[in-house]
């Protein structure tokens, strides 16, 4: 009786015990479910959204839909970016609170040729990336595609995007490392198009020879997709910027209409979070560069894309050869004083791109490597141009930084180790393409093509009386905190055109792609985005790209050494464990129940 009493009331034990941690389990899920939360446990905070992304991600109003069309039987290497896109995407899901939704798509599967064909005719015209699977030399191409791509769904509208970042030189596996790297920016930057509204204004100035709107079509239709763009005349003499202020030089007949135009001016110009001078021709008079400096001093954004020596390829190859002469755009004392200095010099680099010439041993036409077209190297310590392919420069003028206490310069583009700097007068003539330079006397490389000056600027006109009371206006005599970017090559955003006014894009040349038979691109449009996106971007997505992404790869060497010692590690390791527990298993029971 007394061992039956003990049996049941071990029993009823047991049942409490298990039914308390039955509720135990239950409520934790509830609490879990009403408060979720992970640990990011990566040195480097690899499923951690920045701030940014994640005030970016707060602004979604509507259900939000990504399709990636990286899936299917696609190489190892693809396989570590479909990973790593996975878990970004799950990031973004899980911080939305469901807003945002994603699938993996292989759009070619059990496709016919036909059908293929339009598919990727399609993919392409949307611009995103369509890849094969690399082969070794001696086996025939893979037909198989590979898109590391995607789109943004957003209020039926599509926003498409690209994974992988290619980079000419450079194995695929350093290729998919940086993409990795730069994942979060570019899913956030489809997003953004997508969701933010064009409320920041952005000018292209006009009225001293800059680029035309057909020069720079492209990267104006880029731009547009997040900004509201437009021209503004800053030439004073001109009629089309007397228009803007007719009304005014109505209302105040007794005010001479050059006071007006200045004065009006200044204050359209407070309008535009940020502005363009795209390679001038024509000297800015001092009037006007007063309009700019009290732009700058009301903490206005510029970019200058300026140089000092005129030399066009068209004239090049009209005449054989060409003599530079200056640009007198008369910006000098303004950027002097900003912390910058152009000089009237072209840049030569061996690493550079190429023109179309007529072979002189063969008589066939050829693509030889130009010297004047550098390619210049992106600097990765800064989100502007971290991790960007090269950017194709054509007749530069090289910067320097001058020294100011309270301004702080950044590089953003640097010629190769392998250039050196030709002093004005430079001749430019076809000739050179019969010589093979001699790498010894380019030994002056790293010039700087693109600075980035930030901080405390102070105006050059503080101590001119006379222009500053010639206007009726308040003059401010300085800005705490501003930023300028200064680029020493306009050409980098000058986009190619057809003879019937067709617009290629922003960094693609139609010579060289003609050449070879495939598409040659370099990346002067990303470039140029970031330069605009880190002035004026008011979420602040670009220093997203600065995050680092340390990849801890596998030593394949040491892999293909010693798999057969691990192979049989992992065979024989759990067979012995099990082995063990057994026997440790079945002499504690002997012994507890014996």
């Amino acid at each position: 009786m007394v061992k039956k009493f003990k049996t049941n009331t071990r029993k009823g034990m047991l049942i409490r015990k298990m039914g308390i941690a039955f509720t135990v389990i239950i409520l934790l899920n509830i609490v879990a479910d009403s408060f979720y939360t992970r640990l990011d446990l990566t040195k480097e905070g690899r499923f951690t959204l920045s701030n940014s992304t994640e005030k970016l991600i707060n602004k979604i109003e509507d259900d939000l839909y990504i399709t990636v069309f990286l899936d299917g039987d696609i190489p190892v290497d693809y396989k570590r970016l479909q990973s790593a896109t996975r878990d970004m995407l799950n990031e973004y899901r899980l911080t939305s609170s469901g807003k945002i939704s994603f699938d993996f798509e292989d759009v070619l599967e059990d496709k016919e040729l036909k059908d293929k064909e339009k598919i990727l005719g399609e993919i392409y015209g949307k611009g995103l990336r369509i890849e094969r699977s690399e082969t070794a030399p001696d086996e025939a191409p893979s037909e198989k595609y590979i898109i590391p791509a995607g789109i943004v769904f957003y209020k039926g509208q599509e926003y498409p995007f690209n994974l992988l970042k290619r980079e000419f030189g450079k194995p695929l596996e350093e290729e998919i490392n940086g993409s990795i790297e730069l994942l979060e920016y570019e899913i956030g930057n489809a997003i953004r198009k997508a969701i933010v509204g064009k409320d920041v204004k952005l000018g292209f100035t006009t009225g001293h020879g800059e680029l035309s709107p057909l020069e720079t079509a492209d990267i104006g239709k880029e731009l547009s997709g997040y900004y509201s763009i437009n021209l503004i005349n800053l030439n004073l003499t001109d009629s089309n910027c007397y228009k803007i202020f007719a009304k005014d030089v109505i209302a105040q007949p007794d005010k001479p209409v050059f006071t007006i135009l200045v004065e009006g001016l200044i204050r359209e110009l407070k309008k535009f979070n940020g502005i363009v001078i795209a390679k001038p021709t024509k000297p800015f008079t001092e009037p006007e560069k007063y309009v700019l400096d009290q732009y700058v001093m009301n903490g206005g954004k510029v970019i200058f894309l300026v140089e000092n020596l005129l030399a066009e390829m068209d004239s090049v190859a009209k005449y054989g050869q060409v003599a530079t002469i200056n640009h007198n755009h008369n910006l000098d004392d303004l950027l002097f004083h900003y912390g910058v200095k152009v000089q009237p010099t072209l840049v030569q680099d061996l690493q550079c791109h190429g023109i179309p010439a007529i072979n002189q041993q063969t008589n066939r036409p050829g693509f030889f490597p130009w010297m004047f077209y550098p390619l210049y190297s992106a600097v990765d310590d800064n989100p502007v141009s971290k991790n960007l392919e090269n950017v194709w420069g054509q007749y530069s003028s090289t910067l320097d930084t001058t020294t100011r206490k309270l301004l702080k310069h950044t590089v953003l583009l640097r010629s190769s180790l392998k250039s050196r700097v030709a002093h004005n007068p430079v001749l430019i003539s076809l000739d050179l393409l019969k010589i093979t330079p001699d790498p010894a006397n380019f030994n002056k490389g790293n010039q700087i093509a693109a600075v980035l000056v930030e901080g405390e600027f102070t105006s050059p006109f503080r101590f001119r009386e006379g222009i500053k009371k010639a206007f009726d206006i308040p003059f401010i005599g300085s800005v705490k905190n501003n930023a300028i970017i200064v680029i020493g090559d306009g050409d980098i955003i000058r986009n190619q055109t057809s003879s019937d006014g067709q617009v290629y894009p922003l960094g693609y040349d139609k010579f060289a792609s003609k050449h070879f038979g495939a598409p040659v691109e370099f990346a002067n449009k990303k470039f140029f985005m970031n330069c605009v996106d880190y002035l004026c971007d008011e979420t602040n997505l670009i220093e997203v790209r600065s995050r680092e992404v340390e990849l801890r790869l596998l030593d394949k060497v040491k892999i293909k050494k010693e798999r057969a010692f691990w192979q049989s590690i992992n065979m024989i390791i759990p067979i012995l464990l099990v082995i063990i527990f057994g026997l440790i298993n079945s002499m504690y029971r002997k012994k507890r129940w014996a």
